[in-house]
């Protein structure tokens, strides 16, 4: 085998590894994200129930109901019953609207995961391999978000134990199946992963092999 077969060979090895850790990398980065989300609103709706919602919250579980609301991020319904500051409405709705009509800057959270998923998008995009095409980054990403939105979805289906205030019993409370695997888990990621994925396609990556080479070749 000739020096130029086995550089090529070596190269297309190095490639074959860096495209397997782009799909890990970008699942991940989807996997983080969507983590991070439901962390980010835990944190922030920790004291915006009081009376009734405080109560309801509560006995349902807080990190239920933050997942519930990241879902509503999502354009995603709360079946069962939905919360607002002080009170609970029965029949289900949009915790997060209903939150953003009494104070405005809430609404700024709807935009956090299409964010997240254009910058994983882009990262992962800009990060490729030279020979690997952009449409993979934004898959990559989409994949590890759509998992963890699908698992996340079972847990907060989870039935809560006991009476809670303001639901009527026998109420089911759990995000919109439906829309949560549509939406969340489906159309928001695969639309804003490929978005990233896009604008970072003009800027792929170079081994640092490459690069020494393509040093050397300029200054001759």
């Amino acid at each position: 085998m000739s020096r130029r077969d086995e550089r090529l060979t070596r190269d297309t090895e190095v490639d074959s590894v860096a495209t397997l850790f782009l799909w890990v990398r970008g699942g991940a980065f989807g996997a983080v994200a969507f983590l991070f989300g439901v962390g980010l609103f835990h944190f922030i709706l920790g004291s915006r129930f009081a009376g009734e919602a405080g109560a309801a919250a509560a006995a349902i579980g807080r990190w239920r109901v933050s997942a519930w609301v990241y879902y509503n991020a999502h354009l995603v319904p709360t079946e069962g019953a939905a919360l607002e500051g002080v009170s609970v409405v029965a029949g289900g709705g949009n915790t997060l609207l209903r939150l953003a009509a009494a104070d405005p800057l809430l609404y700024g959270l709807c935009l956090l995961p299409p964010a997240m998923l254009v910058v994983g998008g882009y990262r992962t995009a800009k990060r490729r391999p030279k020979n690997t095409r952009w449409p993979r980054a934004g898959a990559a990403v989409a994949l590890g978000y759509c998992f963890v939105a699908a698992v996340f979805l079972m847990l907060a289906s989870i039935q809560p134990a006991g009476p809670i205030p303001g639901v009527p019993e026998g109420a089911r409370l759990r995000p919109n199946p439906l829309l949560a695997i549509g939406l969340a888990a489906l159309a928001y990621p695969c639309v804003f992963g490929l978005l990233g994925a896009v604008l970072g396609r003009r800027a792929s990556w170079t081994r640092p092999s490459q690069q020494r080479r393509d040093r050397q070749r300029h200054r001759k």
